[in-house]
């Protein structure tokens, strides 16, 4: 029978747990939901437990509160995960590119190896590729004319591999992972390979999707280091790769409506989790790094995330004001999105507050400079339920109670996070309603009841396709990466 939550110690605890979790010095056979050791049978293996445990100043009763919390936060998100299992076969076949680096004798061990262990391997010299398609297990390699053929294989180990070889699932470079690594993965994979899908996508607020006229967005595809989202211009569409995809989650943080969303975290996921930091500085930790020991304040509580790069506007928001603390990132990659939407929260805090908001962190030295620096935000607390609404939305709602009757100015928004506003002449107007039709995130809207159309700039995506839509001369003026901080801008406009 599975059991929810497990703490696995050595050493004898300082302090009694909450009842629902089962402290055990040995490791039990029984499975667990949650554990803070990757030793047992677990569905999540939650490290921040012990990073919590080994280096936090708070108190023993906070700790106690505060462990549970953690475990808390994991269920939560584990609830309200939406990612699926997926496998793909995978033969013995591969081939084998290797550089002039690598001698006669390496070659011919590696081969013999391979053999030995069953694999079928195939060479080619890099210059005799000139294209590599398909997935792993089902790899299509296209050669020069000199060789006047194409190749089939399960797996590819490349030394020095070109840029259009690794945005293919299955493909292995000695040179950047190491021999032990590469070849860890090419053993690992044979037979059955086992992958999830991360992102969950809704066409009908995408703002590439279906645009005949004229191409507006398509940044995820831009981003995305693999071949996992590719567009065809032709008709408009998004194409996604789950096997392709390697879960960083980049093309959600450039998405301008919340059109995809990452499934091991979905937005909801965030928003529930967030809630539980009430009081506390939130220390947000990538799956991806490696957690150092390092001294944590007291108050200052992790947040484990899947991914490092699918941070957006609203998800910082949610957590600043939820937890009324400042936000950590402890990362050593900022993905383009995620840059942009720490400058632009950083930009709304300084004029609201003149705080810093979100601070990001590369090592150690950076995160305790942080943890010196940081102020309290509680002014800028506020709950709401963000139940069924989209990335702008959610934003938008935050947004205007955090700027409240002031007005706190324009801000230029950055090259990845787009917002805009719109000059509409009245007088050219003929209300045909053509930019309602195309306007996918309802930021124009027809009021049949009063003869009248609406604009709400807030949630306007800069997508500028109402503009290419509209038949009327200089009717639509469209006023890009504009992000107004005052009371009307939140407003429906006539």
């Amino acid at each position: 029978m599975q059991k929810e939550f497990l703490l696995y110690t050595k050493a004898p605890l300082a302090f009694p747990l909450d009842e629902t979790i089962e402290v055990c010095n040995q490791i039990p056979d029984t499975p667990f939901v949650i554990s803070n050791t990757d030793n047992v049978n677990t569905q999540i293996f939650a490290p921040e437990i012990d990073f919590y445990r080994n280096n936090t100043a708070d108190s023993f009763a906070d700790q106690i509160r505060n462990i549970h919390t953690l475990y808390q936060v994991r269920a939560a998100v584990y609830d309200l995960a939406r990612d699926m299992d997926h496998s793909q076969e995978v033969g013995k076949k591969v081939l084998i590119v290797l550089g002039d680096k690598e001698s006669d004798l390496d070659r011919a061990a590696l081969r013999d190896k391979l053999t030995e262990d069953g694999f079928v391997c195939l060479e080619l010299a890099a210059t005799d590729i000139t294209d590599v398609n398909g997935h792993i297990g089902a790899l299509k390699v296209n050669t020069s004319k000199r060789l006047r053929s194409a190749l089939e294989t399960d797996q590819i180990l490349w030394s020095d591999a070109p840029a259009f070889a690794m945005k293919q699932s299955g493909v292995y470079d000695p040179v950047a992972l190491g021999w032990k690594e590469a070849l860890g993965k090419l053993y690992g994979s044979v037979d059955t390979f086992h992958y999830k899908s991360f992102v969950e996508y809704d066409e009908n607020i995408c703002q590439y999707h279906g645009r005949l006229l004229e191409e507006t967005c398509g940044k995820c595809e831009d981003v995305c280091p693999s071949v996992a989202i590719t567009k065809t211009d032709a008709d408009r569409k998004l194409h996604f790769s789950d096997v392709d995809c390697h879960g960083c989650g980049g093309c959600i943080s450039v998405c301008p409506s919340g059109a995809l969303d990452f499934t091991q975290m979905p937005r909801d996921a965030f928003a529930e989790a967030a809630t539980y930091y009430g009081g506390h500085t939130a220390l947000l930790l990538p799956r991806q790094v490696e957690i150092e020991d390092l001294p944590l304040p007291a108050g200052v509580l992790p947040f484990a995330m899947e991914g490092r790069k699918y941070l957006h506007e609203a998800h910082l928001l949610t957590l600043l004001q939820q937890s009324g603390n400042p936000v950590i990132f402890y990362t050593d990659f900022v993905s383009k999105g995620t840059g942009d939407a720490v400058q632009l929260i950083n930009e709304i805090f300084e004029r609201k507050y003149h705080k810093k908001a979100v601070y990001v962190c590369m090592n150690g030295e950076e995160l305790q400079e942080a943890f010196a620096a940081m102020e309290s935000l509680e002014e800028c607390r506020f709950e709401m339920d963000d139940a069924g609404l989209r990335k702008r939305e959610s934003f938008t709602y935050r947004l205007a109670h955090l700027v409240g009757a002031d007005d706190l100015g324009t801000i230029e928004t950055g090259e990845h996070i787009h917002y805009a506003d719109m000059r509409i002449n009245e007088s050219n107007c003929t209300l045909c309603m053509s930019c309602v039709g195309v306007c996918n995130v309802a930021a124009l809207t027809a009021h049949p009841e009063d003869n009248t159309l609406k604009f709400n700039p807030s949630i306007c995506t800069d997508c500028g396709y109402c503009e290419v839509a509209c038949p009327e001369q200089a009717c639509l003026e469209m006023v890009h990466d504009t992000l107004l901080l005052s009371a009307a801008y939140f407003k429906k406009r006539t």
